[in-house]
């Protein structure tokens, strides 16, 4: 029996995996209200076109295990309440401490179908402030089925 040996790296379907990266440049993103999206405006990285800066939502091109990443960065001393959402419903929350430069860092694996969408709203009625400058960033990228 011969076998043939392939060198070199293989393509383990990288080009069918969604993928994103994308931060805030605007500074400072104001958020007035509850639950409104914080929409980050700097695509890095976009593959399967799933994150939309419009509407700051990452939408599922199709189902399987996805990983994410969101960090925040508190502004001016004050306190910055933020909701991973899933299709509209609360699954983790991230709070940016009362002082100038506090971060918060949320890593969900979330199971997703396709047309899920995933975003981070502001989790509070009060007026509060992200720091952009590319501080705080959202990624996520498809595992597998």
């Amino acid at each position: 029996m011969i076998v043939a040996i392939k060198s070199g790296p293989t393509n383990q379907g990288g080009n069918n995996r969604p993928a994103f990266t994308a931060t805030l440049n605007r500074h400072p993103l104001t958020l007035s209200g509850n639950n409104v999206i914080a929409k980050f405006d700097n695509v890095i990285l976009n593959r399967g076109n799933g994150y939309d800066t419009k509407t700051g939502k990452f939408t599922a091109p199709k189902s399987g295990l996805y990983q994410f990443s969101f960090t925040i960065m508190s502004s001016n001393g004050a306190e910055l309440h933020m909701v991973v959402a899933l299709n509209g419903k609360s699954i983790m929350k991230l709070y940016g401490p009362k002082i100038h430069g506090g971060t918060e860092t949320a890593n969900p694996v979330l199971e997703l179908k396709e047309g899920d969408s995933v975003y981070l709203t502001h989790g509070t009625s009060t007026s509060e402030q992200m720091v952009g400058y590319h501080y705080s960033h959202v990624s996520g990228y498809y595992i597998g089925e």
